[in-house]
């Protein structure tokens, strides 16, 4: 059990960063490449630090009780892990991960498969690992630790307020793909609208056409060409917006990446079809990458 800050401190950053390990471990197996796994760009993962300092300080007294002990760390991450995800969409308009094609979900943040794995994993850290690192945490020289973990720390909080902001920009990337996709329909149906206006007009005057031979026929003549310049410009409009639609699908930024490779399931509240678009092109991406690199490592 933690006594002070300093011990709560490190039982925090420890863990965080076991959790980066585990996740990037997974991701390993599972996917066959690297993934910077997380919510923040650095080896860490702070629900891990959290889930695993709640777990020690609420189910300490159990742990000589392995039932409770187990029942306990499957109850308390799973809350934590709902909570996390759900505050996370809350605050971002992004769901991080989603459980709902798994059974035994509740709202996509939480399942039966990982909450029994999580269980298991933080009683094994109670009984086996724990001991190994709060013993380490005890024994490391007072001074020398203070000043490594202040400089872990800032670099922490630094990566959290370069997260946010990327996070943020990702989001007006993805309301401005989507912004630009809506002008796009709104001029095709002008266009359509247009065309079918004119052409209702013209058919709607064709039994004047034999008694106004010559003036409905400027008439027409002087609205086809209106229609044109019309159309041009809205054409002209249409490939505009295209060229910066696809730019802005496309254009790679480190930040953005990153959060796609490491969140495939991730998905947005209000700009979730623009989302997968940028997912298909990243996984595409991914793939043209992967194939190169085999056949590389293979000549």
């Amino acid at each position: 059990m933690p006594t002070t800050l300093y011990e709560v401190l490190w039982i925090f950053i420890i863990y965080a960063f076991i959790g980066w390990c585990s996740e990037v471990s997974y991701a390993a197996m599972d996917r066959g490449i690297f993934v910077n796994r997380g919510f923040l760009n650095g080896p860490y993962c702070p629900i891990y630090g959290i889930g695993v300092l709640t777990v020690i300080v609420i189910l300490t007294p159990l742990k000589r009780n392995l039932l409770l002990l187990y029942v306990g760390s499957f109850f308390l991450t799973s809350i934590l892990e709902f909570l996390t995800g759900f505050i996370l969409e809350k605050v971002f308009h992004n769901k991080w991960w989603d459980y709902s094609n798994k059974p035994c979900n509740i709202m996509g943040y939480v399942c039966l498969k990982f909450s029994i794995f999580w269980g298991f994993a933080c009683t094994f850290i109670m009984l086996i690992i724990h001991p190994i690192i709060y013993a380490f945490i005890r024994y490391l020289p007072k001074t020398p630790g203070i000043v490594l973990l202040v400089l872990i720390l800032c670099v922490f909080v630094t990566d959290c307020c370069v997260s946010v902001a990327t996070i943020l920009k990702f989001n007006k990337r993805l309301a401005a793909i989507n912004e630009i996709s809506k002008k796009i329909h709104v001029i095709s149906d002008q266009i359509g609208e247009n065309i079918y206006e004119n052409v209702t007009d013209a058919l709607e005057k064709k039994e004047k056409f034999e008694e106004d031979h010559e003036d409905l026929l400027n008439e027409i003549e002087d609205k086809k060409l209106i229609l044109n310049e019309n159309v041009d410009e809205l054409k002209g409009q249409i490939e505009n917006l295209n060229q910066e639609y696809k730019r802005l699908l496309e254009e790679k930024k480190y930040g953005f990446e990153r959060l796609l490779k490491a969140f495939p399931d991730m998905k947005s509240r209000e700009n979730n079809e623009i989302l997968a678009t940028m997912k298909n092109i990243h996984l595409k991406s991914l793939r043209e990458k992967m194939k190169k690199f085999r056949k590389d490592k293979e000549a």
